[in-house]
Protein backbone atom coordinates (compact mmCIF):
# COMPACT_ATOMS: atom_id res chain seq x y z
CA UNK A 1 0.00 0.00 0.00
CA UNK A 2 0.97 3.56 -0.51
CA UNK A 3 0.38 4.65 3.00
CA UNK A 4 -0.02 3.05 6.77
CA UNK A 5 -3.51 2.38 7.66
CA UNK A 6 -6.11 0.31 8.65
CA UNK A 7 -7.57 -2.59 6.65
CA UNK A 8 -11.36 -3.50 6.70
CA UNK A 9 -13.29 -6.39 6.11
CA UNK A 10 -11.76 -8.29 2.67
CA UNK A 11 -14.02 -8.00 -0.41
CA UNK A 12 -13.48 -11.44 -2.02
CA UNK A 13 -12.75 -14.47 -0.35
CA UNK A 14 -10.80 -17.83 -1.97
CA UNK A 15 -12.80 -18.73 -5.28
CA UNK A 16 -13.83 -15.17 -6.23
CA UNK A 17 -12.92 -14.58 -9.25
CA UNK A 18 -10.64 -11.09 -9.60
CA UNK A 19 -8.86 -9.20 -12.66
CA UNK A 20 -5.94 -7.25 -12.51
CA UNK A 21 -6.48 -3.39 -12.55
CA UNK A 22 -10.51 -4.02 -11.51
CA UNK A 23 -11.69 -0.68 -9.63
CA UNK A 24 -15.40 -2.25 -9.24
CA UNK A 25 -14.26 -4.74 -7.03
CA UNK A 26 -11.11 -3.69 -4.85
CA UNK A 27 -9.62 -6.93 -2.70
CA UNK A 28 -9.82 -4.81 0.38
CA UNK A 29 -10.16 -0.91 1.64
CA UNK A 30 -7.37 0.65 4.07
CA UNK A 31 -8.25 4.00 5.93
CA UNK A 32 -5.20 6.08 6.58
CA UNK A 33 -5.56 6.83 10.36
CA UNK A 34 -2.52 8.77 11.36
CA UNK A 35 -2.31 11.50 10.13
CA UNK A 36 -6.38 11.38 9.64
CA UNK A 37 -8.47 14.36 8.45
CA UNK A 38 -11.94 15.79 9.22
CA UNK A 39 -13.84 17.18 6.45
CA UNK A 40 -16.64 20.18 7.90
CA UNK A 41 -18.39 23.18 6.55
CA UNK A 42 -19.31 26.40 7.19
CA UNK A 43 -21.44 29.56 6.24
CA UNK A 44 -19.86 31.09 3.23
CA UNK A 45 -20.49 34.78 5.06
CA UNK A 46 -17.20 33.61 7.43
CA UNK A 47 -14.99 32.81 4.25
CA UNK A 48 -13.57 35.87 4.43
CA UNK A 49 -12.59 36.51 7.60
CA UNK A 50 -11.19 32.66 7.62
CA UNK A 51 -8.80 33.54 4.74
CA UNK A 52 -7.71 36.76 6.22
CA UNK A 53 -6.85 34.85 9.41
CA UNK A 54 -5.57 32.20 7.57
CA UNK A 55 -2.99 34.54 5.27
CA UNK A 56 -1.82 35.86 9.03
CA UNK A 57 -0.79 32.20 10.23
CA UNK A 58 -1.77 28.29 10.36
CA UNK A 59 -5.02 27.87 11.99
CA UNK A 60 -6.04 25.75 15.17
CA UNK A 61 -8.80 23.37 14.45
CA UNK A 62 -10.32 21.11 17.42
CA UNK A 63 -12.50 17.80 16.77
CA UNK A 64 -14.42 17.49 19.59
CA UNK A 65 -15.68 13.51 20.08
CA UNK A 66 -19.60 13.42 21.62
CA UNK A 67 -18.94 12.41 25.54
CA UNK A 68 -15.24 13.26 25.50
CA UNK A 69 -15.59 17.05 25.25
CA UNK A 70 -13.64 17.54 27.67
CA UNK A 71 -10.47 16.10 25.52
CA UNK A 72 -10.63 17.38 22.19
CA UNK A 73 -8.29 16.39 19.47
CA UNK A 74 -6.30 19.12 18.17
CA UNK A 75 -5.34 19.60 14.31
CA UNK A 76 -4.24 22.32 11.95
CA UNK A 77 -6.30 24.14 8.93
CA UNK A 78 -4.94 22.44 5.83
CA UNK A 79 -7.45 22.83 3.06
CA UNK A 80 -10.11 25.81 1.87
CA UNK A 81 -12.26 24.22 -0.68
CA UNK A 82 -11.91 26.45 -4.36
CA UNK A 83 -15.84 27.16 -4.52
CA UNK A 84 -18.90 27.92 -2.18
CA UNK A 85 -21.30 24.86 -2.35
CA UNK A 86 -24.14 26.85 -4.33
CA UNK A 87 -26.54 24.58 -3.08
CA UNK A 88 -26.06 24.93 0.80
CA UNK A 89 -24.21 28.57 0.89
CA UNK A 90 -20.91 26.67 2.73
CA UNK A 91 -17.59 26.23 1.73
CA UNK A 92 -16.04 22.60 2.75
CA UNK A 93 -12.79 23.03 4.87
CA UNK A 94 -10.11 20.14 6.26
CA UNK A 95 -8.38 19.53 9.30
CA UNK A 96 -5.43 17.29 10.18
CA UNK A 97 -4.79 15.53 13.27
CA UNK A 98 -1.83 13.56 14.36
CA UNK A 99 -3.79 11.12 16.01
CA UNK A 100 -1.66 9.23 17.18
CA UNK A 101 -3.47 7.80 19.95
CA UNK A 102 -6.14 6.93 17.54
CA UNK A 103 -8.99 8.58 19.26
CA UNK A 104 -9.94 9.55 15.67
CA UNK A 105 -11.80 6.83 13.29
CA UNK A 106 -12.65 7.48 9.90
CA UNK A 107 -16.35 8.11 9.26
CA UNK A 108 -17.08 9.07 12.86
CA UNK A 109 -19.20 12.11 13.70
CA UNK A 110 -17.25 14.69 15.52
CA UNK A 111 -18.21 18.45 16.68
CA UNK A 112 -14.93 20.87 15.01
CA UNK A 113 -14.09 23.92 16.34
CA UNK A 114 -11.91 26.55 14.20
CA UNK A 115 -9.81 29.21 16.10
CA UNK A 116 -9.63 32.27 14.36
CA UNK A 117 -7.63 34.09 16.24
CA UNK A 118 -7.26 34.94 20.37
CA UNK A 119 -7.40 38.27 22.44
CA UNK A 120 -6.28 37.71 25.66
CA UNK A 121 -7.84 39.62 28.66
CA UNK A 122 -10.60 41.33 26.76
CA UNK A 123 -13.20 43.52 28.37
CA UNK A 124 -16.95 41.50 27.54
CA UNK A 125 -20.13 42.85 28.45
CA UNK A 126 -23.88 41.41 27.56
CA UNK A 127 -24.67 41.71 23.95
CA UNK A 128 -28.17 42.92 25.52
CA UNK A 129 -26.40 45.78 27.16
CA UNK A 130 -25.03 47.92 24.27
CA UNK A 131 -27.57 50.43 23.35
CA UNK A 132 -27.46 52.47 20.02
CA UNK A 133 -28.25 56.23 19.44
CA UNK A 134 -27.54 59.37 17.64
CA UNK A 135 -23.97 60.02 18.83
CA UNK A 136 -23.31 55.58 18.44
CA UNK A 137 -23.19 52.82 20.61
CA UNK A 138 -23.29 53.25 24.31
CA UNK A 139 -24.09 51.06 27.78
CA UNK A 140 -25.49 52.24 30.79
CA UNK A 141 -22.97 51.41 33.29
CA UNK A 142 -23.94 50.92 37.20
CA UNK A 143 -22.03 53.49 38.95
CA UNK A 144 -21.02 53.22 43.28
CA UNK A 145 -24.16 55.18 44.61
CA UNK A 146 -26.24 53.14 41.80
CA UNK A 147 -27.02 55.49 39.96
CA UNK A 148 -27.27 55.34 35.82
CA UNK A 149 -24.17 56.70 33.85
CA UNK A 150 -24.71 56.71 29.92
CA UNK A 151 -20.75 56.03 28.60
CA UNK A 152 -20.22 55.75 24.77
CA UNK A 153 -18.58 52.19 23.56
CA UNK A 154 -16.63 50.98 20.67
CA UNK A 155 -17.47 47.31 20.72
CA UNK A 156 -15.76 44.21 18.57
CA UNK A 157 -16.90 41.35 17.86
CA UNK A 158 -19.99 39.24 19.88
CA UNK A 159 -19.13 35.32 20.99
CA UNK A 160 -22.10 33.39 22.70
CA UNK A 161 -24.34 36.57 23.50
CA UNK A 162 -21.07 38.50 24.63
CA UNK A 163 -19.64 41.34 22.76
CA UNK A 164 -16.12 42.44 23.09
CA UNK A 165 -15.37 46.13 24.15
CA UNK A 166 -12.87 47.78 22.91
CA UNK A 167 -13.05 50.98 24.32
CA UNK A 168 -15.36 52.60 27.23
CA UNK A 169 -15.46 50.15 30.00
CA UNK A 170 -13.12 49.20 32.87
CA UNK A 171 -12.83 45.63 34.32
CA UNK A 172 -15.15 44.96 36.80
CA UNK A 173 -17.90 47.68 35.73
CA UNK A 174 -21.62 46.66 36.29
CA UNK A 175 -23.54 47.62 33.03
CA UNK A 176 -27.18 47.68 32.42
CA UNK A 177 -29.22 44.71 30.70
CA UNK A 178 -32.40 45.02 31.30
CA UNK A 179 -35.23 48.03 31.02
CA UNK A 180 -32.62 51.04 29.70
CA UNK A 181 -35.63 52.50 27.66
CA UNK A 182 -37.10 53.58 31.02
CA UNK A 183 -33.73 55.04 31.69
CA UNK A 184 -31.86 58.54 32.08
CA UNK A 185 -28.33 59.59 33.17
CA UNK A 186 -28.63 59.85 37.01
CA UNK A 187 -31.52 57.83 37.20
CA UNK A 188 -31.46 54.59 40.01
CA UNK A 189 -30.99 51.22 39.63
CA UNK A 190 -31.90 48.03 41.53
CA UNK A 191 -28.95 45.56 40.81
CA UNK A 192 -30.85 42.25 40.76
CA UNK A 193 -29.48 38.72 41.28
CA UNK A 194 -25.56 40.08 41.47
CA UNK A 195 -25.62 40.86 37.94
CA UNK A 196 -28.84 42.30 36.27
CA UNK A 197 -29.26 46.16 36.61
CA UNK A 198 -32.77 47.89 36.35
CA UNK A 199 -34.51 50.98 36.97
CA UNK A 200 -35.72 51.10 40.73
CA UNK A 201 -39.59 51.39 40.47
CA UNK A 202 -40.64 53.84 42.95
Amino acid sequence: APFAGRTGNLKVHRGNLIKENDTDNPLVTINQIAPIYVEFSVPEQLLADIKRYAAQGQLQVEAVIPQQEDRPAEGKLTFIDNAVDRETGTIKLKGTFANKDKRLWPGQFVNVVLTLARQPDAIVAPAQAVQSGQQGQYVFVVKDDLTAEARPVKVGREVEGQVVVLAGLQPGERVVTDGQLRLVPGAKVEVKDGAQAQEKRP
